[in-house]
């Protein structure tokens, strides 16, 4: 190299017209070992005992120097591309160790080239090193021009065991592709506030102080809409059995009813039903119910309405009554019949009446009360939860409950560790946001801990001010209501508590195509669609944002890694939560049409992000304290 420089010497091309080729004398000034690496490049994952010579190209993560006894030194490599990993090894000699322990280090991104060899050893694939070049790593960039989105709903690693960001890592990234804001909103915790206001001093970049809640309705009746009748009314209890979970794609294949009028069973109603579509295997074994079974018997356009008319207006009873009377009222929607039976949950009632149960499935309930249960998923067998609600009402009038809504009066507001949680979105909007925000996250940890941090709804109304309140993901109540087709006057009494709305991309949701909770991904899309209409009508804003676990697609591995290592039932498929570029958002909400799209990815996401004033989420001072003379003893 030193010799070159000295010569002046250029890559220089002679060109021949007669004979017709080009004499090339070239230096390569970013080779860092060899001659060349012009070989195919092929991903590390492809690699095997036959592919002999070929070029790779990756980052560096690990370098390991051995010195063996003939005073050489054994270079080992550890390389990646994201697609897998391989060992380099290079022997290295007095000529030319320096040269290349200086410029490959750990994080260098190069191209080597070798020969692929099963090492004995190590028993694995490695390299031996032909050559080594420099190479520039690509970097992904934000590069749309009409303006740059704001990612709303991120994690970090203070999301224990679930997200990989360094904050810092993330903070930087969004500056880097010139977002002007970012939201970090971890799982129940605001433990990165510190390392994120750095990390925002330093990139000039404004933060959004959050936090994805755990939310419980802890105000909640017993019994919604409870009547003043007494307890002695017509109640029908009800069981169906379905084609799957959504009540919008699946059908119902049995009816089972029970009429209870002063404490007994007065009257039943069974029916299979012809769901007009294959019942899955699974579900042929969970209920017993075969497409033989059903394929000569009525619709559900016939057997509806006389379901409807056995039932009349009595108040309808389910174990977990939102599904029965969500499938209820989707089918009697899609007939054009009126369907407005108030309901009661006996899951709902076990939680209030056997505080000391740990789960309230059916069978365990019966058990407990003395109840024969012969199948508990067929519809058919339902007499046992009439048997079990009877047991209930007894209880209740023991407890000098007359009527039907005495039993809010006694029961009072259901214990707040039997209710299941609902994610929230908060986002901190001025300095008493903050303050607000902490000490809904303190009570969350100190006082209604249970499996999580738990936010009390009445505990979030109390502390509001200054937070701006945000839908989160599919385990939000908004997403679940306009899934469950709510009736507009639900919908409306749910959306009230929140400021936006948030869609995410399909990869987010896509294991609910697995579940059976949805058909497809055009399901999904329709949801995100049917998310916005429902935001707009209602004066909320809708928002595309991407739950970020992980920064770069390739991650998301890492994240099975980490769930698996939880017990938690890993897909085949990875779920992509990472940090999606403007293009890329936009790329992914095309299916809304180009102005929709643009309005929910950036002008709405700049909208929020706008609606947070400058927060410090520490002091900058550390307030010692002030004793007089202290300075003088």
């Amino acid at each position: 190299e030193d010799l070159i420089k000295e010569l002046d010497f250029d890559v220089k091309e002679e060109h021949d017209e007669e004979e017709g080729y080009v004499i090339k004398d070239e230096y390569d000034e970013h080779m860092i070992y060899g001659e060349d690496v012009n070989s195919l490049v092929h991903p590390i994952k492809d690699l095997n005992q036959n592919s002999k010579t070929v070029a790779i190209v990756g980052e560096i993560f690990h370098i390991e120097n051995k010195e063996l006894r003939n005073g050489k030194i054994l270079s080992i490599m550890s390389i990646t591309d994201n697609t897998s990993s391989i060992n380099c090894k290079l022997f290295l000699n007095d000529l030319n160790k320096d040269k290349i322990l200086n410029a490959v280090k750990e994080g260098s991104y190069v191209k080597i080239k070798g020969d692929v060899l099963f090492d004995t050893y190590q028993r694995e694939l490695t390299m031996t090193i032909s050559g080594i070049r420099a190479e520039v790593k690509p970097q992904r960039e934000d590069t749309c021009k009409k303006g740059k989105r704001v990612e709303l709903h991120a994690h970090t690693q203070m999301s224990s065991m679930d997200a990989l960001c360094s904050t810092k890592k993330l903070v930087k990234q969004a500056a880097a592709w010139g977002h002007k804001a970012i939201a970090i909103t971890d799982h129940g915790v605001v433990q990165a506030f510190p390392e994120a206001m750095d990390a925002g001093k330093s990139n000039n970049i404004k933060i959004l102080y959050g936090v994805e809640g755990y939310l419980v309705e802890d105000n909640a009746p017993v019994i919604k809409n409870a009547n003043d009748e007494s307890l002695s009314q017509t109640f029908v209890v009800f069981d169906l059995e379905t084609t799957g979970f959504s009540n919008k794609n699946d059908k119902i294949t049995e009816i089972g009813a029970v009429k209870i009028e002063n404490f007994k069973v007065v009257d039943r109603f069974s029916q299979l039903i012809n769901p007009q579509k294959d019942i899955s295997y699974k579900v042929q074994e969970l209920t017993g119910i075969t497409n033989d079974l059903i394929k000569d018997k009525p619709t559900i356009e016939e057997v509806l309405p006389k379901f409807i008319e056995f039932i009349g207006d009595s108040v309808m009873v389910a174990h977990n009554a939102d599904f029965d009377m969500g499938f209820m009222q989707q089918k009697c929607r899609e007939q054009n019949i009126e369907f407005k039976n108030t309901s009661v949950d006996t899951l709902t009632l076990a939680r209030t009446l056997l505080p000391h149960m740990k789960r309230f499935r059916l069978n365990l309930i019966a058990k407990e009360l003395g109840v024969p249960l012969l199948n508990h998923h067929r519809a058919v067998d339902d007499e046992a939860t009439a048997h079990i609600f009877i047991k209930f009402l007894e209880m209740i009038q023991k407890r000098g409950g007359e009527k039907l809504s005495d039993i809010n009066t006694i029961l009072g507001n259901i214990d707040y560790t039997k209710l299941t949680t609902n994610h929230i979105t908060l986002i901190a909007k001025n300095q008493a946001g903050i303050k607000n925000l902490y000490k809904i996250v303190s009570d969350a940890h100190i006082n209604h801990y249970h499996r999580a941090p738990r936010i009390l709804k009445s505990v979030l109304e109390q502390y509001k001010e200054g937070i701006i309140v945000g839908s989160a993901c599919e385990a939000g109540e908004v997403f679940q209501a306009v899934k469950q087709n709510k009736s507009e006057e639900e919908l409306e009494r749910i959306i009230s508590l929140y400021d936006y709305i948030e869609v995410m991309p399909i990869d987010n949701n896509r294991f609910m195509i697995d579940k059976g909770e949805v058909e497809d991904e055009e399901e999904l899309r329709e949801l995100n669609r049917r998310l916005i209409e429902v935001a707009k009508k209602f004066g909320k804003i809708p928002v595309a944002t991407g739950d970020v676990h992980f920064i770069d697609k390739h991650e998301a591995v890492f994240r099975k890694v980490l769930k698996y290592s939880q017990g938690f039932k890993v897909d085949e498929e990875e779920t992509y939560l990472h940090f999606r570029t403007t293009d890329e958002m936009l790329e992914e909400f095309k299916y809304l049409g180009e102005d929709l799209a643009y309005e929910v990815v950036v002008e709405n996401t700049n909208k929020v992000a706008d609606m947070v004033e400058k927060v410090l989420p520490i002091p900058n001072e550390t307030f010692p304290p002030r004793i007089e003379g202290s300075d003088k003893e």
